[in-house]
């Protein structure tokens, strides 16, 4: 009988953890269950208690005066509905705790029995509760379902007795399109407020369906794109390899100086030609019409910026820009000379700036075949997760919308983000290797869109 019998799990730091979880969250579910009963007792004593007291203590006045004015029963009975309606609410998301922590224990039990080394066989002869963490389900029809009901019947009689009370007063036979409304609104609003809640809570609640992900480096090849434009406006040779460090002004021994980068970014075809990815176009549409995700772009690209044109070169510059978008200056202004030059001096005004961005870079993705549910340009201090700053990033977003994945090819925003995002995959390029140091757990560096779809299948 000895060989039956499980081996004992290895007493690891780990496993002593989810013991106490399993403890905490079992007492946990068991005290919710309670808290359910309890407060459903409550709840039909003081739903009962108007009737109740109207019956032995409403003065003779009280009822003449109500029955002179026949409106206020109907708003009054209306208002106790509502109250009802909202304690159903508050009941059913009790419920719904209980059961995020029955799958909880549901998950630590399925560890143990895989560790356990039983085989299949074995371990079906003795385990009657379920390992799934997908059960039970939070729509309950045969379980939960009849307590909502419960609630809807009660919340049906007082909003039909108070509405019927106000006909009758009046001397008018309600007819059957009365009764239909009186008995449908409080059940459609039980039922359809229980079934909002579970479907939020199966799909969205603590597991958030957005992706967001970076453009420059994610999206496209931009260290290629960028030697050739180096190259067309500088005639400086470089390998995209080189490319160790960002802004490249700083790669030790690469004879890119900052105005060599200014060249390059305020030029605009280095924006509308950057090549797309390998796969990123197909990836991302199976990622939003085949696994459901929604896709949110981020891009903060601080171009042009006409202060830092090439000397001499400004009016090709400006030419280049007005081919390519009538967004640089707003068409109600009259382009001329003296204009330019007093952006060339002052810069262009932020709101331009973001409008050509946001179009500049919406053209590229729908060029591409890009599909997306929002296109996002940063704003303000790109780099902080501080929510205090008047600003608008991938972070304070992340933190807001409960963005669950992220792509990114930034080292330093990549480990801010793994605070945030459950995961954050990092696309592989020479400039965000790691100096020392290793990446936090979360963060799973990728050299293809290909992995990242392999890890959405089999893992997400």
């Amino acid at each position: 009988m000895a060989q039956d019998l499980p081996p004992q799990a290895p007493k690891t730091a780990f496993n002593e953890f989810l013991i106490a979880e399993y403890n905490n969250i079992a007492q946990a579910f068991f005290t919710t269950v309670n808290s359910i009963s309890e407060f459903f007792k409550h709840y039909i004593v003081i739903m009962g208690a108007p009737i109740s007291i109207a019956a032995i203590f409403l003065p003779k006045g009280v009822l003449e005066f109500l029955l002179a004015n026949p409106l206020l029963p109907g708003i009054l009975f209306t208002a106790i509905t509502l109250i009802g309606l909202f304690v159903s609410a508050y009941v059913i998301n009790l419920r719904f705790d209980a059961i995020l922590y029955a799958r909880t224990v549901n998950g630590i039990r399925k560890h143990f029995y895989e560790s356990s080394g039983l085989d299949i066989e074995a371990e079906m002869r003795i385990r009657v509760l379920p390992k799934s963490t997908n059960v039970p389900r939070y729509l309950e029809n045969r379980y939960f379902f009849f307590v909502i009901l419960t609630f809807a019947l009660v919340g049906m009689a007082y909003f039909t007795a108070g509405w019927y009370f106000y006909w009758h007063s009046t001397r008018i036979v309600p007819g059957i399109s009365f009764w239909l409304f009186t008995i449908s609104v409080p059940l459609l609003a039980h039922l359809s407020i229980y079934r909002c809640l579970a479907r939020y809570r199966e799909f969205e609640y603590l597991r958030g369906h957005i992706v967001g992900i970076d453009v420059d480096g994610v999206l496209n090849d931009h260290r290629t794109h960028f030697t050739e434009i180096l190259k067309t406006q500088t005639g400086k040779k470089m390998h995209p390899d080189q490319i160790t460090r960002i802004p490249v002004h700083e790669i030790p021994g690469a004879n890119v100086t900052e105005a060599d980068e200014h060249a390059v970014f305020n030029w605009p075809s280095y924006w509308t030609d950057m090549p797309p990815l390998a796969d990123a176009t197909r990836i991302i549409q199976r990622l939003r019409n085949l696994l459901g995700y929604k896709i949110w772009i981020f891009t903060h690209r601080g171009w042009p910026q006409p202060s830092t044109f090439p000397p001499g070169r400004e009016n090709e510059y400006w030419t280049a820009w007005r081919q390519l978008s009538l967004w640089t200056i707003p068409s109600r202004w009259k382009v001329t000379t003296q204009i330019e030059k007093r952006l060339e001096k002052w810069g262009l005004p932020g709101f331009i700036r973001a409008r050509l961005i946001l179009t500049t870079t919406r053209k590229w993705l729908s060029l591409h075949g890009f599909v997306f549910d929002r296109l996002i340009v940063e704003k303000g201090n790109t780099d902080t997760p501080d929510p205090r700053f008047l600003t608008r990033n991938r972070f304070i977003i992340s933190k807001s919308r409960n963005i669950r994945i992220f792509v990114e090819d930034d080292l330093a925003k990549a480990k801010r983000l793994a605070d945030i995002c459950e995961v954050v995959f990092l696309i592989d390029h020479p400039y965000n290797q790691l100096d020392g140091g290793g990446l936090p757990k979360n963060i799973r560096r990728v050299k293809s869109w290909q992995e990242i779809y392999q890890f959405f299948r089999s893992a997400l």
